[in-house]
């Protein structure tokens, strides 16, 4: 009988395994497939701590990914679901600690199959009749072996179900530690023990046998030495270890197939660079240590979370006698090992450098090169003893295509893709022949593959990079670099013309993850040795990625930089996207912006595409009527409605419904400002924009507070937060929605609603560089200030936000101006005319970081 379907409900919170739903009162909230997965898995495992390679092999079965992809999973599922629910117990694991209710079918769920559990695998060791044990030996470790628990497990279990098992990986990831730990651990499994057979120092294929034999300790003599190893353990059960196989692959695995063949008894774990390719072979590949991610902030008691800086500190420890890092040590300590790609060689490496410096010298000169790490073991082979050895060994053993294709690929700064790749081979024979180079590069550890998005991607590890990038000529390197940008140039002019049409999530899952690539590619165009002309033509075609990412900052500085750079050669389109770019939703406002979208407008009446004029027209209209003059709006977004509906539907002309319904709702013009908004809001439905979905809500929340409707504005502008979902986190477009929940509140007189949310904005703000909201989430607190009566800050907080208002000579936000005329009632109550003169004369002298500063101590008091 089949078991009643069940969900699961944890505060707010419903999840529906069954129709792979998670649901928030009653409202669905968007999550893609891995993080369900791995919310699912915690929920049904929350009686327990579930260890992270425990949560790969469930989310990701079957599929090689790096710890940094659960890291990242579970920092998306805290920020969806807020604190509390998900807790990480140091060096175990992680567990699912909110309160779960099982809701049984009768509430309407369709039932799921009863649960198959696999059976569990038992490790069996039959000794023949009358076996004499014969104990192996192993090199003894002098330092303990970190993060590796989930290897251990699992190459251990692959042991139970192969007869041969190779460790794979890059070079100083830590192949052979872990073999020696998995053989110490398991050898008592074995009546006869384990062996270690090291083929580093070895040079001649035709010595592999008689190197077994060594470590067996049985002595050839003048026979066939592989004859004699079979012969000594063909009544054998033992572990046999085969370490450092890469240089003498073939040997290697003709040796380990014919023991396996002549020995019923032995099992072998090999490690190399890259597989043996030999009969019956599993592989486990060796990821690097995983650190935190990029962009989280990382404190002292979190450095044992993360493998890669527990290694750091205890070598750090080894190497100075004492050491206990500081929160601020921790971040600096993060990205050292950010910085190495978390490969405990180049770890063991840095950490000695601290002698002679500090971590912020040795963070800031690993960022520049990798010369510091040369100081290895003396005792190691030479290959061995410094990552430039470590990697240029496994260099000079490619094949000269594979040598060719990876040398020009470290000229990408992030990930890329085979079709990437073989643009800039410039690879006659086509994608499918790079795609076969880039195979044998992974396999042999010098590339890694993402298989978990929409198409795979690849990346060199950074010390890769490096001394890649050493061995291309100056002119090849110049190349390289010029073949990347045209090549970005391409991509992102696709990215343009798709951005309209395509549905946010697919768009943002295809193009951002190039932003690496992008940066270095603009960094080279408008560099000394670069092309200026690409760099120009590239940077046209980029405003909606950095939009997307939130990198507002990034975007003003590189068209501030290409439009420096416009002359009578540059196409009128090219010009006219970068103007264009400088007066869209999340540009500054005022004069300046007003100014780029005449000459957007401008030149594509010259040369462009309608949607692109039609972009251009109601950007200029909406400047218009920040400003007040709606009688220079109202022609301007007549053209572009125009435009924009002779073209198929897009997020154009969405923008441009929004952008008339504010300046219907500024001509008080409430119902047909509505209509606009409702006739927009249903094409960013069809075209699947959570962006736009939230931005017309906002727009709407808008028309009721101008009603004085301040509940229902509240209620929908959190409506519109909602319709985000995941994407707030890195959303610049939630800035002045969620700042306008806080105006609403405000103006009903809810100071504890609106503080949190003003300080998390105008936090965000800074960070993305939004002026405007900044300005706006200033004006909040100067009324938090007077209306607990701190009226001389709110006196100077008032004057600093008038000034910036007269400079930019634009209009307020109805839920703004709700703000600004309370705060002007209440001042005005509270001061003379003379005082609130005198403190808002003050106020507008002072600068940004002092206003700032007291705005922060406003916004911080509990």
């Amino acid at each position: 009988m089949a078991e009643t379907a069940k969900a699961f409900a944890f505060g707010p919170f419903r999840l529906v395994p069954d129709r792979r739903i998670l649901a928030a009162e009653g409202r669905e909230v968007p999550i893609r497939g891995r993080a369900f997965d791995l919310l699912l898995a915690l929920v049904e495992r929350r009686d327990r701590v579930v260890s992270k390679d425990q949560l790969m092999d469930l989310v990701w079965p079957g599929r090689v990914v790096e710890e940094g992809n659960l890291t990242v999973h579970v920092a998306g599922l805290r920020r969806l679901l807020g604190s509390g629910i998900i807790a990480t117990l140091s060096g175990r694991g992680y567990r699912f600690v909110a309160a779960v209710t099982e809701i049984p079918a009768e509430d309407g769920w369709r039932p799921l199959p009863a649960p198959s559990l696999p059976p569990s695998a038992q490790a069996e060791t039959p000794s023949p009749a009358g076996a004499t044990p014969w104990p192996g030996d192993l090199p003894r470790p002098l330092t303990k072996l970190i993060g590796r628990d989930g290897d251990l497990d699992r190459v251990e279990a692959r042991l139970r179900d192969a007869r041969l098992v190779t460790v794979v990986g890059a070079g100083g990831v830590g192949k052979t530690r872990l073999a020696l730990a998995t053989a110490d651990r398991i050898r008592h499994c074995y009546p006869d023990g384990a062996w270690f057979a090291d083929f580093g120092p070895v040079e001649d294929p035709r010595l592999v046998a008689a190197t077994i034999a060594a470590g067996l300790g049985v002595d050839v003599g003048g026979g066939d030495a592989l004859r004699v190893v079979i012969a000594a353990l063909a009544g054998r059960r033992g572990l046999l270890v085969l370490d450092s196989c890469e240089h003498l692959v073939r040997a290697a695995a003709d040796a380990a197939e014919a023991i396996l063949r002549g020995c019923p008894g032995i099992v072998i774990l090999a490690t190399s660079r890259e597989p043996l390719r030999a009969e019956g072979e599993r592989l486990h590949r060796l990821q690097p240590l995983g650190a935190a991610a990029p962009d989280f902030a990382i404190t002292a008691e979190r450095l044992a979370d993360y493998p890669a800086s527990e290694l750091f500190v205890e070598r750090a420890c080894a190497a100075l006698g004492e050491f206990v890092p500081g929160d601020a040590e921790a971040g600096e300590i993060m990205k050292i090992c950010q910085r190495l790609d978390g490969i405990p060689l180049a770890i063991e490496l840095a950490a000695p450098a601290l002698q002679a410096m500090t971590l912020t010298e040795l963070r800031g000169r690993l960022e520049r090169h990798f010369e510091l790490l040369t100081a290895g073991r003396r005792t190691a082979l030479a290959r061995q003893q410094t990552l430039r050895a470590t990697i240029g060994w496994s260099l000079d053993r490619l094949e000269p295509l594979e040598r060719a294709l990876l040398l020009r690929l470290s000229v990408f700064g992030g990930t890329w893709t085979a079709g990437s790749a073989a643009f800039l081979a410039g690879c006659a024979s086509g994608e499918d022949a790079v795609c076969g180079l880039i195979a044998a590069l992974v396999d042999k550890s010098l590339v890694q593959a993402d298989l978990t998005g929409v198409q795979a991607r690849y990346r060199l590890l950074a010390s890769t990079r490096y001394y890649a990038a050493e061995r291309l000529s100056a002119s090849g390197l110049a190349e390289a670099r010029r073949s990347l940008v045209r090549w970005l140039v391409k991509a992102y002019e696709r990215a343009e013309a798709d951005w309209p049409f395509m549905a946010d999530d697919d768009w943002f899952a295809l193009y951002a993850p190039e932003i690496e690539n992008l940066r270095v590619g603009l960094a080279w165009a408008f560099g000394p040795d670069g092309d200026e002309r690409l760099g120009v033509e590239l940077a046209s075609h980029t405003e909606h990625v950095w939009a997307e990412l939130s990198l507002t900052g990034e975007l003003h500085d590189w068209f501030d930089l290409a439009i420096s750079r416009i002359d009578e050669a540059t196409p009128p389109e090219v010009a006219g996207r970068l103007w264009l770019g400088r007066c869209g939703w999340v540009s500054p406002r005022g004069a300046q912006a007003l100014d780029a979208a005449r000459r957007a407008v401008a030149l594509f009446r010259a040369a462009g595409s309608r949607v692109d004029l039609g972009r251009a027209l109601w950007r200029q209209a909406w400047q218009h009527a920040l400003m007040g003059n709606l009688a220079a709006a109202g022609p301007l977004i007549d053209e572009a409605e125009d435009l924009l509906r002779g073209e198929q539907a897009s997020k154009a002309l969405v923008s441009c419904l929004r952008a008339r319904a504010v300046f219907r709702l500024r001509g008080n013009q409430p119902a047909t400002a509505r209509a606009d908004l409702e006739e927009a809001l249903s094409i960013a439905q069809r075209l699947r924009s959570p962006r736009d979905i939230a931005l017309t809500l906002g727009s709407m929340a808008e028309l009721h507070c101008a009603a004085g409707r301040m509940e229902e504005a509240i209620a929908v502008a959190q409506e519109a937060l909602a319709s985000l979902g995941p994407a707030q986190a890195r959303s610049a477009w939630v800035q002045h929605i969620a700042g306008a929940v806080a105006s609403y509140r405000l103006a009903e007189g809810d100071i504890a609603g609106a503080r949190p949310i003003v300080a998390e904005r105008l936090a965000a703000a800074r960070l993305m560089g939004l002026p405007h909201e900044m300005v706006a989430n200033l004006e909040r607190l100067a009324l938090i200030a007077a209306m607990e009566g701190s009226f001389a800050t709110a006196g100077r907080l008032f004057g600093y936000v008038q000034f910036c208002h007269a400079q930019r000579g634009i209009l307020r936000s109805f839920g703004s101006e709700a703000v600004h005329d309370r705060l002007q009632a209440v001042l005005r109550q509270s001061l003379t005319p003379d005082e609130l003169e005198q403190m808002a004369a003050y106020g507008a002298k002072l600068g940004e970081e002092e206003m700032v500063a007291e705005a922060f101590a406003i916004a911080l008091r509990s």
